[in-house]
């Protein structure tokens, strides 16, 4: 199986292959190596340092190569603008790429995904919708004079995808089929496995909703926390700062961390000290994936994610887990997560700012909430979503077989033998 996705990886000095966010690492092409022998992971690819800090997990950089997965780099590039530069090269080694293939994945949407499916040729072809880009590329959210061309291209080749692919899998389970509908079997599968080490105990739990319902307007302020990618504002990280502010000049005592890092990171830490919150809200910077995010995201009253558009927030989940109620936005998957009361339109400060003070003020709720987002987080567990996700790729498989096409997986064999410390 070859997977087309827009990810950015990392080809450092020593020759190996990096994931640039650590959750797209070796362990994460497993779920496809449960059927397919080989996976070929097409992707962007940039030697040496990427622009701006790499991030990495806890304990260090995650490799993506390894027995039964070789990546396919793919000329990186950066906005519409350097695609137009890079696409010859980037076709010619995806084309490549695919010519060793039998089936396709695409992680959809995306310029990649749209190549590698004109390049499918005979072959079967899966699509996991991983975002909408009518939301995405919608007004407001991209500054971009291509912002609504590309929107359009986009939206209709999804669609074009959708209807032709062998199978279909949706990150949520309303809007996207409803748009974007599949014209053969279709499932409903988060790309998130949340493990046992995810969700906070029972013990821990408990202790959160007794903190929560105890809580005096005299203690510390409510501390809030953001988790995402500051490379665009699609998180709205810029509206919670703006919302941090009203509230505080109508005397609601907040602190606010944004864990996450990416080029408008300085523009935020600008912004803050101009409307006199530097010493309210810190920015950790980019801290990888598990503990270290767990640790900042329990040490929060309320997770706020007031995304302008968005797939199925991996972020939201990881803190309704900790038990850690969850604030977000009316866009994507937020409100298969979240009940009405603790949604607001997405890019208003405004109606932000009032929620966050209506939320806050309700302490026996907030810490329902708290029971809730725990419960409906369990939904997610690996052992949940496992099956449907394995049956996607069973039915790609089958495909292979009765369209003549057995899987070759012995001339897929990965070149360099694995680093021991890499999989442990």
């Amino acid at each position: 199986m070859l997977v087309a996705l827009e990810s950015r990886l990392v080809r450092a000095g020593d020759g190996w292959i990096y994931s640039s966010t650590g959750v797209d690492g070796y362990p994460f092409w497993q779920r496809y190596r449960e059927v397919f022998e080989t996976v070929l992971v097409a992707a962007r690819t940039q030697d040496g340092a990427m622009r701006g800090p790499v991030p990495c997990a806890s304990h260090g950089p995650v490799p993506v190569e390894g027995p039964g997965v070789r990546v396919v780099p793919l000329p990186t590039y950066v906005g519409p603008w350097e695609y137009v530069a890079v696409r010859h090269r980037l076709i010619a080694a995806l084309r490549a790429g695919v010519a060793q293939a039998d089936v396709l994945c695409l992680r959809a949407p995306g310029a990649i995904a749209g190549a590698a499916w004109r390049l499918r040729g005979t072959r079967p072809v899966g699509v996991e919708v991983v975002g909408d880009p009518h939301d995405a590329l919608a007004p407001g959210v991209v500054r971009s004079t291509l912002r609504p061309l590309a929107r359009a291209l986009l939206v209709r080749e999804l669609r074009v995808m959708c209807a032709g692919a062998t199978a279909v899998a949706y990150v949520s389970r309303e809007r996207l089929p409803q748009r974007y509908p599949a014209g053969a079997w279709w499932t409903v599968c988060s790309s998130i496995d949340l493990d046992d080490d995810a969700f906070a105990s029972a013990a821990e739990l408990a202790a959160r909703v007794t903190r929560l319902r105890t809580r005096r307007d005299a203690d510390a302020p409510w501390h809030l926390v953001f988790v995402g990618s500051l490379a665009q504002l699609y998180k709205g990280p810029d509206l919670l700062i703006d919302a941090v502010a009203r509230c505080r000049a109508a005397g609601l005592a907040l602190a606010l961390t944004i864990v996450g890092d990416g080029r408008h990171r300085a523009a935020l830490e600008t912004e803050a000290a101009a409307r006199g919150l530097a010493g309210a809200i810190h920015f950790t910077g980019q801290l990888g994936a598990g503990p270290a995010v767990r640790a900042v995201v329990d040490a929060a009253d309320l997770f706020v994610l007031p995304s302008r558009t968005e797939g199925m927030p991996r972020a939201v989940l990881e803190a309704m887990a900790r038990g850690v109620p969850c604030l977000g936005s009316h866009v994507g998957g937020i409100p298969e997560l979240l009940p009405a009361e603790r949604l607001v339109a997405p890019g208003a400060a405004a109606a932000l700012a009032a929620a966050l003070t209506r939320v806050l003020a309700d302490r026996d709720a907030l810490a329902a909430a708290a029971v809730r987002d725990h419960a409906l987080a369990r939904t997610y567990h690996a052992e949940h979503l496992r099956p449907r996700r394995r049956e996607l790729y069973e039915r790609l498989h089958a495909a292979t077989v009765d369209a003549g096409r057995a899987p070759r997986n012995a001339s897929h064999s990965v070149e360099r033998e694995p680093r021991v410390e890499a999989f442990a």
